[in-house]
């Protein structure tokens, strides 16, 4: 029986893949288009696909944005089921407080239902592939058989050096979303701002903007490559929703430039990138140093 079983929730972001290799739990997160709704278990397994959604977006009012709502708690305790028929003790990797209810309302279920079960939760202090990259590291812990002490104490230690940045591009529909307004709106696409956001304590925090895809090509090459040095893990992973020409050419850079082995994990991001940002995306997550004078 392995020591520790990892689960997480369905904003994680990662691929079938390393679902399927490290035997991490997904709990489907809920999103919904006005009264259907859609479950998201990671990247690649979700009720919607990418090009449904961004159609979708696109054609949205003030009043029909998407919206995600939190996990049933059936589904987690089927997850905690499952995990505890494997493992002696479970590790629940959340998306942040700041952001969403999880975290508490799995605690509840937990003390409500799971008493004397060894089950802890680890609040991630971010969201998309700022909570998968946490999950992911703990569950290349389990596999190898540490302990959950020490899973635990790894993922306290790196909690705060991840990073989790979303560069926006579609500030229509940001305007629509009531982020901004109108005359912010109309003088950001007349100066073509792409703003930065990235999350620090829990929340979404702005970082500043570029001005054109141009620099923004140009300022995000530069800082890929920098943070191929300042990565302090094996992943480094670079999501793009409709921007697939932008990522790849920092990708291209990034392989080329890469002496350290590090996995490079360039991709369509889950549709629920979108929710918080638009149809237009890019999302980069890390584990190590960072400052905004980088980027931007």
């Amino acid at each position: 029986m392995s020591k520790t079983a990892i689960i997480t929730d369905g904003v994680n972001d990662l691929s079938e893949e390393m679902i399927k290799e490290y035997d991490i739990i997904t709990v489907p997160m809920r999103m919904f288009f006005g009264d259907e709704e859609f479950n998201i278990w990671h990247k690649d397994k979700c009720d919607i696909s990418v090009e449904d959604f961004t159609a979708r977006l696109l054609k949205s009012s003030k009043g029909s944005l998407p919206r995600t709502s939190l996990p049933k708690l059936s589904e987690f305790s089927k997850a905690f089921d499952e995990a505890l028929e494997k493992a002696d003790s479970v590790i629940v990797v959340l998306i942040s407080s700041g952001l969403s209810g999880t975290v508490q309302a799995v605690q509840t279920l937990i003390d409500n239902y799971y008493q004397g079960k060894d089950i802890t939760i680890f609040d991630s202090q971010h969201t998309m592939i700022g909570t998968g990259i946490q999950a992911l590291e703990a569950a290349k812990m389990a596999k190898q058989g540490n302990t959950k002490e020490e899973i635990l104490g790894r993922l306290e230690a790196i909690n705060p050096r991840v990073r989790t940045i979303m560069i926006m591009n579609d500030l229509n529909f940001l305007y629509k979303g009531g982020r901004i307004g109108r005359a912010k709106k109309l003088m950001a696409s007349a100066l073509n701002v792409i703003p930065v956001v990235h999350m620090k304590d829990g929340i979404i925090h702005p970082i500043g903007s570029f001005k054109g895809e141009k620099s923004l090509t140009e300022q995000l090459k530069s800082f890929c490559l920098r943070i191929l040095e300042q990565n302090e893990t094996n992943d480094i992973f670079l999501y793009q929703l409709n921007q697939e020409k932008i990522t790849s050419e920092v990708y291209k850079a990034m392989v080329e430039a890469n002496g350290n082995g590090v996995s490079v994990h360039h991709s369509t991001a889950g549709a629920i990138l979108g929710v918080y940002t638009g149809p237009k995306t890019i999302c980069l997550s890390y584990i190590g140093n960072f400052c905004p004078s980088w980027l931007v």
